[in-house]
């Protein structure tokens, strides 16, 4: 994708293989490693679940999210296909409308994630009165994405991270809109603000995880530079 061009967020689908720059360590010199990704978009194939998007996303501020989900059936970014030693999950997973709910469940009191919410400060944002969901996961979780029902958050798209490192209290974007065409104008950035990483398997057996630095939409991009 040229400067000269803006990329929408269907564009980063169309290409078969795209790729990543990833480092270790970001601040260092060390040369990038480069990771052969695919990307998927999942087409709405059936009414399943329609029901309990539109139950959900009854507020004005909900209408982007609900238009989305009556096309899309969910999708998945950045999976990583090479070298062999990587693991192969998307860093972002926006999930299929009749997961959302169980997605949520991981969350709520008593979930197997709930921890992630309890033991910083988003227990106050998270366990007041109003009703969120989560749509997405990192990586494998548990950090997230939600975005709340109702009240003067309702909309907006929040990182629900266990140890943040900055004001996960504030949206990360203003409305599904905003959070698409985040995603779409740098890749590797958004998900390096999501804290995403590629895992990769090293000869002692443990994966380290290596963070996006650029994206390419294509492999012979990445291979010029």
């Amino acid at each position: 994708m040229t400067n000269q061009t803006k990329r929408t967020f269907t564009d980063i689908f169309k290409e078969t293989q795209s790729a990543l720059h990833v480092k270790f360590d970001t601040k260092s010199d060390e040369a990038p490693t480069k990771i052969l990704i695919q990307n998927k978009l999942k087409i709405q194939a059936s009414d399943k679940g329609r029901n309990y998007i539109q139950t959900i996303c009854r507020q004005p501020e909900l209408k982007e999210m609900s238009d989305f989900y009556q096309t899309y059936d969910g999708f998945e970014l950045a999976i990583p296909i090479e070298p062999k030693n990587c693991v192969k999950q998307a860093l972002l997973k926006v999930f299929h409308r009749t997961e959302i709910n169980r997605l949520t469940n991981l969350y709520l009191k008593g979930g197997r994630f709930d921890w992630t919410i309890d033991l910083n400060k988003t227990k106050n944002l998270y366990r007041d009165t109003h009703s969120w969901i989560a749509f997405a996961q990192i990586n494998d979780g548990p950090s997230c994405l939600t975005t709340f029902l109702e009240g003067e958050k309702a909309g907006n798209i929040y990182l629900l991270e266990p140890e943040p490192k900055f004001n996960i209290l504030k949206p990360i974007a203003k409305g599904f809109n905003n959070f698409l065409d985040r995603i779409a104008k740098e890749p590797a950035e958004f998900l390096k603000l999501a804290r995403a990483c590629v895992l990769i398997q090293k000869p002692d057996g443990f994966n380290y995880g290596y963070v996006p630095v650029k994206y390419f939409d294509n492999i012979n991009e990445a291979s010029s530079r």
